[in-house]
């Protein structure tokens, strides 16, 4: 029986997908829990207008991402931290702090990943993911309190 999918389903296929299952396991499994819908002509068609606007949308986000990575490289963040007489730094920069920073700044799918404990006055660069493939890089300079 051809079904679509309406949503992930493990070992058979994701949200969309068209997919031949057994009769029986559709009619007395999938069906009664609504999990798919029979793949009638106009649910085919409805389907893949679904799919289309899917994919669009999927899209403009990457591009919304890709503009924020190029908007993200131009940027130098600045902590002032505790430092002792000899130039070592009490506490330390966290990619919490990093995370905050950049959305103060209004930069809202920044989200770092790996650990970032920075502990020392200068300038660093941080590598970050912003989601789908898309990565930017940025500078964070740590200088002492005055």
């Amino acid at each position: 029986m051809k079904v679509i999918l309406l949503q992930h389903i493990k070992n058979i296929g994701d949200k969309g997908d068209i997919k031949e299952l057994n009769d029986g396991y559709v009619r007395n499994f999938l069906l009664p829990k609504r999990l798919v819908q029979l793949a009638t002509p106009e649910a085919l068609k409805r389907n893949e207008e679904e799919r289309t606007k899917r994919e669009q949308d999927h899209w403009k986000f990457v591009n919304a991402l890709k503009k924020e990575a190029e908007a993200i490289k131009d940027i130098n963040l600045v902590f002032e931290v505790k430092t002792g007489e000899k130039g070592e730094v009490f506490g330390s920069v966290t990619e919490k702090d990093i995370e905050k920073a950049f959305h103060e700044k209004g930069f809202s799918h920044i989200a770092i990943k790996e650990k970032h404990v920075l502990k020392s006055v200068g300038s660093h660069s941080i590598k970050v993911n912003l989601g789908e493939g898309v990565t930017s890089q940025f500078t964070i300079t740590l200088k002492p309190e005055e």
